[in-house]
C-alpha cells in the first residue's frame, strides 16, 4: 500500500519525511537527476545529478581551515596544510600571497599531498601566504 502526498504541507512538529535508506551497493539501478537518499555506507544524504551520486552538506557549521606560511627565496612548496588536496582541486581553496588573491592553477597548484605549490614569481621573501580551505566539506559540526 502506498501513501502519496500531493500539494500537502507538513507543518506539525511531530511529522517528518523519511528518505530512502541504503548502502552504496544498493543504489537505484536506473537513477534519475534529483533523486535523494540516505547512504548508510557514508552516513550522509546524497543526491543524483548528471550521472553522479554526490553527498549533500549537513546543516551546521563547516570549519574553514586557515594555514599561514612566509615566502622564502627560491621556495615554491609550502606546508604541511591542515587538509590534503590533489591536482585539480585548486578551486576548493583560496590562496593569498602578500594580501593578493591568487588564481587557481595559474598561481598555485597541488600535487597529491598536503603542500601548496606557489608560482615563484608571486612575490619576494618574507611575504605572508594565507591558505583558506575546507570549503568543499560536507562534514558539518
Amino acid at each position: 500500500m502506498a501513501r502519496l502526498l500531493k500539494n500537502t504541507q507538513i507543518n506539525t512538529p511531530s511529522n517528518a519525511i523519511r528518505l530512502p535508506v541504503g548502502s552504496s551497493a544498493v543504489r537505484p539501478d536506473s537513477p534519475v537527476d534529483g533523486q535523494l537518499r540516505f547512504n548508510t555506507t557514508t552516513g550522509k544524504i546524497e543526491m543524483y545529478f548528471t550521472s553522479v551520486w554526490s553527498s549533500v552538506a549537513k546543516i551546521g557549521s563547516v570549519n574553514i581551515a586557515e594555514d599561514t606560511f612566509t615566502t622564502a627565496n627560491a621556495t615554491t612548496q609550502y606546508g604541511p596544510m591542515t587538509y590534503s588536496y590533489s591536482a585539480g582541486q585548486e578551486a576548493n581553496v583560496i590562496v593569498y600571497v602578500g594580501g593578493v588573491m591568487q588564481a587557481p592553477t595559474t598561481n598555485y597548484q597541488f600535487q597529491g599531498n598536503n603542500y601548496v605549490l606557489i608560482n615563484p614569481t608571486n612575490g619576494t621573501s618574507g611575504q605572508t601566504i594565507k591558505v583558506l580551505h575546507n570549503f568543499n566539506s560536507t562534514d558539518a559540526a
